[in-house]
């Protein structure tokens, strides 16, 4: 921890500090203040009034440049290194308990060092606003404050299903064993089974570790998750359950019912990353590689990251759930510091739905082939769901051929082409660059001057699909909040609408723009298409005894390796072959990414040039909106964030905003 620092007084706070030297006793405190030249400890006397309630993990406020501000007591002690004379008193302590235990604090210094971000920046994820009335009512019930009350005991429902963990080899069943506190507890990246009672499994992963006297803490990246839902309804009463973004009073509570054990199990989302349980025993991260567990602003943590440190810290389980790894799970399963539970190989094949490849490259052809179209008949026909998922929303703006159906690229950057808005010349503008045709544009490919949407929007599509299956409901859903009609129906979905759990019985799945998503200019392109795919063209393996549906892709490149794996359900054979051609240019997984946007881009560069370890390598300026952004590759990420912090102070201190953020989720 940072050297302290006092803030220096005035005379009207003259009389509280000497009234506070009956010790004399001073507390540490990592104040509620934006800049990161400011991310230390600063010293503030303890007045005899304020003693016996101010402990380490207090809520405190202080005056910090001529206003009151929040803080949080990080150590207390007999001395400073400062000018007693000139500390400035504490005014009043937050709430009658300690907020945060002296590890979990630790925690939240080691997530500043990991993410580049000032400590401060953590509190607001760490601690919820508090509301008194809510302290009030659990003291009347009688387990409130921290302490109070004996911690609920668990009985495990039902052991484990060791034939359902076998068909994970043997380390299936050593996951079993480590949460149930039979041998030590492991890190694991799980891979369901196609057909795999998902919260079945979750269940008894969780209803052994509470029966063992440990807690469980449930990530899912989206309100809707049917396996959280068992979860929920197996240990409702030691159970809460803040998916979906509660209103303040229900959040807090459900934070204090955590800190206090009356509540053993917690189930929520990104925002529940640090809400601490009494003992934890098992993190569970539903779908890993989700893009929802990265916060967006300052501290830009990442769930997964978190989830592996507190289970480090608690030497308890982790279990990474998904079927595509992230670039940072498959760096860690091939360090050998994850434990691969991933099903028999026949066993997974056999579940797995076949996916039919419909070739596209040969030239024009129809938006929907005649491939997806019968799988779409013969599903409804059964009385099954069609789905057939769409690349975007709206009607789609990137255009394609009619001649030879390839792309129209931008000859400056390469990323698609829309019709220019208003023109009537054929003129076609670059949303990414802003290039435009002088007059009417001409394919890349083949000089075609015709040209249409290289894939329709998921309305414009649910409108084609309704002329065809007249005879069935055609419904367009969009998010997670909208359900899907009762089968035989055709239902059109956008990757937003994507969840593991399939939307009904589905007897068909129709991936028609999954070029649109290999070709997006990004990093993750071919990883996220896979993922998209492969949880979509899960929902047609069989289930309860339905028979499996059939999955059409549409593609231009039968032969991309992310169309391989698909086909035979082989993300490791994905991983192989993409992790080796970002190997060349140095990318993760095989190093590591920082992104550092700045408001003044000659500065910053400078810097960074001049500071960053030997074999570090920056890519950029690129200037939008202003501001410039930088990304760094680093062979060694502790090292290039250590550089980076005196760099941090003083770009703050000169007044520079910069934003750095490590392990982008959009790296390019």
């Amino acid at each position: 921890m940072s050297s302290p620092t006092a803030e220096p007084i005035d005379d009207a706070d003259a009389g509280a500090a000497a009234r506070a030297t009956n010790g004399p006793r001073y507390a540490r405190v990592l104040v509620d203040i934006e800049p990161d030249h400011l991310d230390r400890l600063f010293d503030y006397a303890v007045p005899d009034d304020l003693g016996s309630a101010v402990q380490v993990g207090s809520r405190v406020e202080v005056v910090f440049g001529g206003r009151r501000v929040r803080g949080l007591v990080v150590e207390l002690t007999d001395r400073t290194e400062l000018d007693a004379s000139r500390i400035r008193a504490l005014r009043r302590v937050l709430g009658p308990h300690a907020w945060l235990t002296s590890a979990e604090i630790e925690l939240v210094w080691w997530a500043g060092q990991r993410f580049a971000s000032p400590a401060a920046h953590l509190l607001a994820h760490v601690l919820p606003p508090r509301v008194v009335a809510v302290e009030q009512a659990a003291e009347e019930a009688g387990w409130f404050p921290p302490g109070t009350a004996e911690r609920p005991e668990v009985h495990e429902l039902t052991p484990g299903d060791r034939d359902a963990w076998g068909a994970y080899g043997p380390s299936g069943v050593e996951l079993l064993d480590a949460v149930g506190g039979a041998r030590d507890p492991i890190a694991a990246y799980w891979r369901p089974l196609p057909a795999e009672d998902l919260g079945a499994r979750l269940v008894e992963l969780a209803g052994a570790t509470l029966a063992s006297g440990r807690d469980v803490h449930l990530f899912t990246p989206s309100p809707t998750s049917a396996a959280a839902d068992a979860v929920v309804a197996a240990f409702r009463g030691v159970t809460v359950d803040v998916r979906g973004q509660p209103k303040q009073r229900r959040t807090y509570r459900a934070w204090l019912e955590a800190r206090c054990g009356h509540a053993r199990v917690v189930v929520g989302e990104l925002g529940t990353a640090f809400w601490p349980t009494c003992d934890p025993g098992l993190f569970l991260v539903l779908d890993e590689s989700s893009p929802a567990y990265k916060a967006r602003r300052s501290p830009y943590h990442h769930v997964r990251e978190v989830a592996l440190e507190r289970a480090r810290r608690a030497d308890a389980t982790v279990v990474l759930v998904g079927e595509v790894p992230s670039a940072p799970a498959w760096r860690l399963l091939q360090q050998g510091r994850l434990t691969p539970v991933v099903p028999d190989r026949e066993l997974e094949r056999d579940q797995a739905p076949a996916v039919l490849v419909d070739d596209r490259s040969a030239g024009p052809r129809t938006r929907i082939g005649t491939v997806a179209l019968d799988a779409m008949r013969a599903a409804v026909e059964d009385g099954r769901l069609a789905v057939v998922i769409a690349s975007r929303r709206g009607e789609g703006t990137a255009l394609a051929c009619t001649r030879c159906g390839r792309r129209l690229r931008c000859p400056r950057c390469a990323a698609s082409l829309a019709s220019a808005p208003g023109s009537r010349a054929g003129q076609v503008v670059c949303a990414k660059c802003s290039w435009r045709s002088g007059g009417r544009a001409s394919c890349n490919d083949c000089g075609g001057q015709r040209f249409a949407p290289l894939a329709a929007g998921a309305e414009r599509l649910g409108e084609e699909l309704r002329r065809m299956f007249q005879q069935v409901p055609t419904v367009v859903l969009e998010g997670f909040d909208r359900p899907a009609p009762e089968p035989p129906a055709v239902v059109v979905m956008t990757r937003g609408s994507v969840f593991r759990d399939p939307p009904g019985d589905v007897g068909a799945v129709v991936l028609l723009d999954l070029d649109s998503m290999l070709l997006r200019p990004a990093l993750d392109a071919a990883e996220d298409a896979l993922r998209l795919a492969v949880t979509a063209a899960g929902w047609a393996a069989g289930r309860d005894g339905a028979p499996a549906g059939r999955v059409v892709v549409q593609t231009d490149q039968p032969g991309h390796h992310a169309v391989r794996a698909l086909v035979g359900w082989d993300p490791g054979g994905f991983w192989r072959t993409e992790a080796a051609q970002r190997a060349e240019l140095g990318l993760p997984p095989a190093g590591y990414a920082i992104r550092v946007d700045a408001s003044e881009a000659a500065p910053v560069e400078a810097d960074l040039h001049h500071a960053l370890p030997p074999g570090d390598e920056v890519w950029g300026p690129l200037v939008e909106g202003g501001r410039a952004r930088f990304l760094l590759k680093s062979r060694d990420r502790v090292a290039t964030v250590a550089a980076l912090a005196p760099l941090r102070r003083a770009w703050s201190q000169a007044g520079l905003d910069v934003r750095v953020d490590v392990d982008p989720v959009d790296v390019l």
